[in-house]
């Protein structure tokens, strides 16, 4: 307590009392600021000051508690990560940090120099003695220090998480300049006057209400820019069913929708008009959109009939898969048949491969060989002819559906900042950042269970027709609705498909289109003793009576009426059930016609 000397009226000395303030201490001022502005100005007993700088904190706080509460974990996560808000979070950072700064520093010199009541209002005393030593200047340095550290790794993770969202929205472009003519014959392709289309009707995003199409797009970038993977993902929202369809890198002269085909004229007259080359010449073409567009449009015409039919791709590298896989602690698959190659080539490297059946847990480096690797081995010791292309996709989609069932949480935040590099680096999509279409894309992924996802691998030969109809019969009425079609399903009839015209894949495109009905089909390597003749539906050992609704459903799909063939010595017998004898044996015929039964 001071006395201060006042003049009382009439001219009277009075000796009033002043209470001096508290002694605060300037680290604790500068500390409850650094960890909220404002607290250590109230803590200092400027009360005002503190509401002041506390308001626009508390309103930036309130707003993202508001937005977390209204869109959820997920959806907030990813209105966060947008590259739009990201680069804002960046600047708003540097300014919180230079507003906490100013704050602690200001909270620290009012308990160095508090204020003190006068008659004429509020007042500085000055410094205390010792306020300013050492300990307390180091305190304050300390504080500074912690508080730009914590600003710096913000920031690293901002900048992160920026660069990666940016790299995964450009489309990657293989830059392969036109050859040396000298040296190499450039490809042949006219360019006539450009023809007036009608533009494309703009993609709306998918808002999860309608199916969903999207194209996997997997890149050998060190093998000239070639899309050895494509796989066209469909979802149904309504009965949270998926397929899958692979389409064979090595498949020749797919027919092009007419935009696509008037500017690729020639396209089928090159020397290789493989389709894994049709995303590298887009780019050096300089087709609108580039590759991605093309290879959209080209797969949502053949598969849909419709060149927008698929609105987004997603594409990886093969090198960027292999570290995504790493990261995530590896992936474990179960090996259905040995698979040997004494010749595979990837990275400039041959290697003998040699992986045995069973289930197998695969690092990056093993799931990208077992995923590329065509050869594998029949139950005698040779090569297959028969799963060479065929196994190899199937076994890509094996790998993306493990992928996708075993990631795992912990690990995905152990090693969070190398996935988000591997990410940036080797992903790129045209799927927009934000909750609007990931979310509803996120929350239809967790609903799909892995018996409800369909896998298709089309033959080499295009058949717009077949090929069509594969896809309408994946997407035919919900199977458990259908009587009759569940109870052929159910059925399980082991079903073999002959090439009996020797057309190559033939025989294949037959199995995939029953595959799709939900029946148990596979092509067979061997052939009829009799060649072009017309389609048969041959019933094995009494197979018309034991699988009754298997032979309802072939008859009306194929248009054929099924012949008793007793075999009791039949040799042929399935891969998914290799101790069955045939139910059924289709031989490809001159007339052969596909139809999606009706539900």
């Amino acid at each position: 307590m001071t006395k201060q000397l006042v003049r009382g009226y009439p001219n009277e000395p009075v000796t009033t009392a002043v209470r001096t303030p508290p002694h605060r201490s300037a680290f604790s001022a500068a500390f409850l600021s650094f960890l909220f502005p404002g607290l250590g100005q109230a803590y200092a007993g400027a009360y005002v000051r503190g509401i002041v700088l506390a308001v626009p904190p508390l309103i930036a706080l309130a707003t993202m508690i508001v937005l977390f509460l209204a869109q959820g974990t997920v959806d907030f996560g990813l209105w966060i990560g947008q590259t739009s808000v990201l680069g804002p979070l960046a600047i708003l950072n540097v300014i919180l940090l230079a507003y906490r700064a100013v704050a602690s520093i200001d909270a620290y010199r009012l308990a160095v120099e508090p204020a003190t009541p006068s008659t004429t209002g509020m007042q500085r005393v000055g410094r205390r003695p010792g306020q300013l030593d050492p300990i307390s200047i180091g305190g304050l340095g300390m504080i500074l220090v912690v508080l730009v550290a914590g600003h710096v790794i913000v920031g690293y993770w901002d900048l992160k998480f920026y660069n990666a969202a940016k790299d995964i929205h450009t489309a990657l472009v293989f830059d392969t300049p036109s050859p040396d003519p000298s040296v190499t014959a450039e490809p042949t392709l006219s360019f006539p006057p450009q023809l007036t289309y009608a533009p494309l009707p703009t993609t709306k995003p998918w808002t999860g209400t309608g199916r969903l199409n999207i194209l996997l797009i997997g890149a050998d970038t060190g093998g000239g820019g070639l899309t050895d993977t494509m796989i066209v993902v469909s979802v149904d929202p309504v009965s949270h069913r998926a397929a899958m369809f692979s389409i064979q890198r090595d498949t020749v002269c797919l027919p092009l929708p007419p935009r696509l085909a008037h500017f690729f004229q020639g396209w089928c007259t090159r020397p290789y008009p493989h389709l894994n080359e049709l995303y590298k010449d887009a780019d050096r073409y300089k087709y609108p959109g580039g590759g991605p567009a093309a290879l959209k449009q080209a797969l949502g015409y053949y598969f849909f009939g419709s060149e927008n039919a698929i609105p987004y791709y997603a594409l990886v590298t093969f090198s960027g898969f292999q570290k995504v896989v790493d990261t995530l602690g590896g992936v474990t698959v179960n090996v259905p048949a040995p698979l040997k190659d004494v010749s595979f080539s990837g990275d400039g490297t041959h290697l003998n491969v040699y992986i045995p059946a069973g289930i197998q847990h695969m690092n990056g480096s093993q799931a990208l060989i077992y995923a590329r690797s065509r050869k594998v081995l029949k139950s005698d010791g040779s090569e297959s002819p028969l799963f060479n292309n065929l196994n190899r996709s199937a076994r890509q989609q094996q790998i993306l559906v493990a992928i996708e069932q075993q990631a795992n949480p912990n690990e995905i935040s152990a090693h969070l900042g190398d996935l988000v590099d591997a990410l940036g680096k080797t992903v790129h999509t045209d799927i927009p950042e934000g909750p609007d279409v990931l979310g509803p894309m996120i929350q239809l992924a967790k609903s799909i269970k892995a018996n409800d996802i369909k896998s298709y691998v089309l033959p080499l030969t295009p058949n717009i027709p077949v090929t069509r109809a594969t896809v309408k019969a994946a997407f035919a009425a919900d199977p458990k609705s259908v009587g009759h079609l569940q109870a052929a399903i159910d059925e399980n009839a082991p079903i073999i498909v002959e090439n009996g015209t020797g057309l190559s894949g033939e025989d294949t495109t037959v199995a995939t289109f029953l595959q799709g009905l939900g029946l148990n089909a596979q092509a067979s390597a061997d052939h009829p003793a009799q060649m072009g003749g017309t389609m048969k539906l041959l019933c094995i050992n009494g197979a018309e009576t034991q699988y009754a609704d298997t032979m309802a459903l072939l008859e009306q799909s194929l248009g054929l009426t099924g012949t008793p063939s007793a075999d009791p010595s039949a040799a042929i017998q399935t891969v998914t059930e290799p101790n069955e004898a045939v139910g059924f044996v289709v031989i490809t015929g001159t007339d052969l016609n596909l139809t999606v039964p009706p539900a």
